[in-house]
């Protein structure tokens, strides 16, 4: 866990440079999805959630005082689920702001979701939000037919003969696949051991992940704010 860490403060801090696209993306690709969820749960229609996701990202990278993350002082999800809370309240704060000026009542237009406690939801997501990111990068690291095997077999419910009739594969192959899947995600420090059945969590964790519209629109925002971003950082640099 602390070379974890540790590689999450490498990755703020390339990211913070502001040169570095390649880091951005895999900033993204990492909390973008689970940013988006966690907003949602916390009541956020899914356009401030698409904005909340952007205010995150643009005031992690910002590097601003209060955002910054020392891994010395407490887990990294706790401050990132402190960023989130506190960019969500600020929308809200606005929001309420616009609809006193506006003569109304000032009620919370996004009220927060009933249900699990704040921080409860933050951790719930959070898991999903990363078995789902180390299943898919397991997928790009496998074969099609072993990720294939397994996926059918493990998140489809499909008995290792029907597995095998899909893929051409032994039912020997197809348990080994789906092993040598459940090994790797342990190997990347999966917990879902811990919570209950593999599949469900892991069902859970893909169906957690935003429509394939939603992940497009969010990767058009981060994209066009880390072009803004790199070439701020590239007139520093020159300067």
């Amino acid at each position: 866990m602390a070379a974890d860490s540790q590689t999450r403060a490498t990755l703020l801090d390339r990211v913070q440079n502001g040169a570095d696209p390649v880091a951005w993306d895999a900033f993204f690709a990492r909390y973008g999805p689970l940013l988006f969820t966690a907003a949602r749960r916390r009541g956020c229609s899914e356009h401030t959630a698409e904005e909340i996701v952007q205010d995150v990202m643009l005031a992690v990278f910002e590097k601003k005082a209060v955002f910054c993350y020392d891994p010395a002082r407490g887990r990294f999800r706790d401050w990132l689920g402190a960023v989130v809370r506190n960019k969500v309240a600020e929308r809200r704060r606005k929001l309420n702001g616009q609809a006193r000026a506006r003569g109304g009542d000032g009620a919370d237009p996004e009220p927060v979701a009933s249900g699990d406690e704040p921080d409860a939801a933050w951790e719930a997501a959070f898991e999903q939000a990363t078995l789902a990111f180390l299943l898919d990068v397991i997928r790009r690291e496998t074969s099609p037919r072993t990720y294939q095997a397994f996926e059918l077999c493990t998140l489809g419910r499909l008995s290792g003969a029907e597995v095998a009739r899909v893929t051409g594969l032994s039912r020997n192959a197809v348990y080994q696949a789906q092993k040598k899947v459940l090994r790797r995600l342990r190997e990347l420090g999966a917990t879902y051991r811990d919570r209950g059945p593999p599949a469900d969590r892991l069902r859970a964790a893909l169906e957690s992940r935003p429509n394939a519209a939603v992940e497009r629109s969010l990767r058009t925002r981060m994209s066009e704010s880390g072009e803004r971003k790199a070439e701020s950082g590239k007139r520093k640099a020159d300067s």
